[in-house]
């Protein structure tokens, strides 16, 4: 699921989030729905409890007016499951990466010019990640970690997120030859295009510093890196082959897949994600 942007309880977003949701059933079941914060004092209507899981972020179930078939209980709850519960993991996340800053900031007494602050990608107030163009298009200006064990499930992700933008191409990072790969000027004069790379783990560190580089440039007119993980983002951290620097650039917007990716396009939640992204960027 998607794993980014403005997850913090304080500032609406898991209420958003939730309220999202519950107009997007509303709709699919033309039945009105009352999204229940804690256990109901009056016991009226038909309840739908979400469990344990989803208690903890704050949301105890849903009420309807009239009697939900056990499939639409079902989606219901799993879908509300499936996002809020990844929502409250990157909470976590963020959590551990300001931990990470706090030990960076300890540890190195002047910045170098080729790293990134962590507080400016992960708090401070920037351009949509996302914005629409129009009822089809979006503008896609941040590069993406997505993960899944299963590259086939990372490339159709990747390639949905760019079907849905206004960006010209979807081109494999292997397809591109050697010195194109080794030189910035070349990949920045490839323009608007979506760059695929099914896993970080295959690039080297040359052409992680090289892409590193690619990232930082300050344009729209400029590759999108669409980064493919197989493993957690936790062991990627301890992989001695990986930059942390790339690593944590391209997490500012983490996908993380824990179905399939039919699952996500059938219950119409693509457009969802966008949505999200383009209105509680990092």
């Amino acid at each position: 699921m998607i794993k980014q942007f403005g997850t913090d309880r304080s500032n609406g977003g898991f209420f958003k989030s939730a309220r999202v949701l519950r107009a997007y059933f509303e709709h699919k079941f033309q039945i009105p729905l009352e999204l229940l914060l804690k256990a109901p004092d009056v016991q009226e209507g038909h309840i739908l409890r979400f469990g344990n899981d989803l208690e903890k972020c704050g949301f105890w179930g849903m009420r309807s007016p009239a009697a939900l078939k056990t499939e639409q209980q079902k989606e219901i709850s799993e879908t509300y499951r499936l996002i809020l519960g990844s929502l409250d993991g990157l909470n976590s996340y963020h959590r551990e990466l300001g931990h990470l800053q706090s030990q960076l900031e300890m540890n190195v007494t002047q910045t170098p010019p080729n790293v990134i602050p962590l507080r400016r990608a992960l708090y401070s107030s920037r351009p949509a990640n996302l914005s629409m163009v129009d009822d089809r298009r979006w503008i896609l200006k941040l590069d993406c970690l997505i993960e899944s064990p299963h590259v086939s499930e990372i490339h159709k992700m990747a390639l949905e997120l760019h079907s849905q933008s206004n960006r010209y191409a979807f081109v494999e990072y292997r397809d591109l030859s050697r010195s194109c790969r080794a030189s910035l000027t070349d990949l920045l004069a490839l323009g608007a295009i979506s760059l695929f790379i099914p896993s970080i783990l295959d690039l080297q560190p040359s052409e992680q510093t090289i892409l590193m580089n690619l990232a930082e440039q300050q344009t729209l007119n400029r590759p999108l890196l669409m980064v493919g993980a197989t493993t957690s983002f936790s062991s990627l951290r301890g992989e001695p082959g990986v930059n942390i620097e790339f690593l944590m650039l391209l997490s500012r917007a983490y996908i993380k897949l824990t179905r399939p990716f039919a699952e996500y396009k059938e219950q119409g939640l693509i457009h969802y994600f966008l949505d999200t992204l383009s209105e509680n960027p990092t």
